[in-house]
């Protein structure tokens, strides 16, 4: 049990220093992404050394190990991890607001996206041509440390053990600090309560990280006490981000159709906004419900922050849009009540 509730100490001990100020929390956050890429480049350099080519072309398409799925179903049914590991590339636009310069926020992005996308190419295709595909499915997490325990021995976990926890802890707070500039954004864009654009001396929005550290915490609950959640929530959550992304390259193809741009915005618009249309089918239909009921509550804060500025809270044809919300969330709400959709 002790070794469980570390997670709710140091969601704690995030919460005091983020409250010091986002830019403490960045430089830390720096020194930890230092620290775990050297296991991640040790673990590249190694297997390296140990690939070996058979390993890797053995049966490819899994059809020796009795696989029951074509390669379009294996690339369907792990898109949602797929983004799960790539969520957070969006972070650097998201606190783009204590950029210095702007470019940077452009420059940060393509280069984190790049530089995520390389690494995990390089330890998902070397671990292939270290251990046989069948026998890396049957490795428990983290299996990084025991493909590198098999080419160094015992050192090689103890060394991605590290990193791994390193990594666990920076992650947790570079994302309590992204998840605490969403709702301090939206207010400052008038679609979340004013109260959450307070900050303190050091430039933290207070409220907004107590609303952030309050749903961390509820999640870790549920994550400690409900065993067998972390894959459902990691689901639920990748779910949740496809259709801001989707949102967001519709509306790159509009503004360019609009703009009548034939260039390169229109192509990263079409795209874009096919691939997420993919996405959200490779999901499936059950887990956009689960999200849909998610997002019903944010309807609250909009509501409330319309009001403050006795403004119109549905302009348009925004109430077919919140009514389609509100139908589906209800649909989804009803299926996990009679047993028909599970979480």
């Amino acid at each position: 049990m002790a070794v469980r509730c570390w997670r709710f100490y140091y969601l704690w001990l995030v919460y005091f220093l983020i409250l010091r100020g986002v830019k403490t929390a960045a430089k830390i956050n720096m020194v930890t992404t230092i620290a775990k890429l050297v296991p991640l480049f040790l673990f590249i350099f190694f297997t390296m050394l140990a690939f070996k080519w058979h390993t890797f072309i053995f049966d490819f398409t899994g059809i020796e190990f009795g696989s029951k799925h074509d390669l379009l179903d294996q690339v369907k049914s792990t898109m949602l991890i797929t983004v799960w590991v790539f969520i957070g590339v969006e972070g650097a636009v998201v606190v783009s607001s204590r950029a210095r310069d702007r470019k940077d926020i452009g420059r940060a992005t393509i280069l984190g996206l790049l530089t995520a996308l390389i690494i995990y190419i390089f330890v998902t295709l070397l671990s292939m041509g270290v251990i046989s595909t069948s026998d890396l499915a049957k490795l428990q997490n983290p299996s990084m440390a025991k493909v590198l325990e098999h080419i160094l021995g015992q050192w090689g976990a103890v060394l991605i053990g590290c990193g791994l926890l390193i990594s666990v802890c920076g992650a947790f707070l570079s994302w309590t600090v992204l998840a605490t500039e969403a709702p301090f954004l939206a207010a400052n864009n008038n679609v979340f309560p004013k109260i959450y654009k307070k900050q303190n001396e050091a430039g933290t929005p207070v409220i907004s990280l107590k609303l952030t550290t309050i749903c961390i915490q509820v999640s870790l609950f549920a994550v400690t006490f409900a065993g067998g959640t972390y894959n459902n929530i990691l689901v639920i959550a990748s779910e949740m981000i496809l259709i801001p992304y989707f949102l967001v390259a519709a509306y790159t193809l509009k503004i360019a159709i609009k703009t009548k741009n034939r260039g390169t915005l229109l192509w990263v618009g079409i795209f874009a906004t096919v691939y997420g249309i993919w996405l959200l089918y490779a999901s499936g239909l059950h887990h956009l419900l689960l999200s849909a009921i998610l997002y019903l509550p944010g309807l609250f804060f909009y509501i409330k922050a319309k009001r403050e500025q006795n403004k119109p809270i549905f302009i348009g044809k925004e109430i077919y849009f919140v009514l389609f919300l509100i139908t589906i969330s209800g649909f989804g709400i009803y299926l996990l009540a009679t047993g028909k959709l599970f979480i």
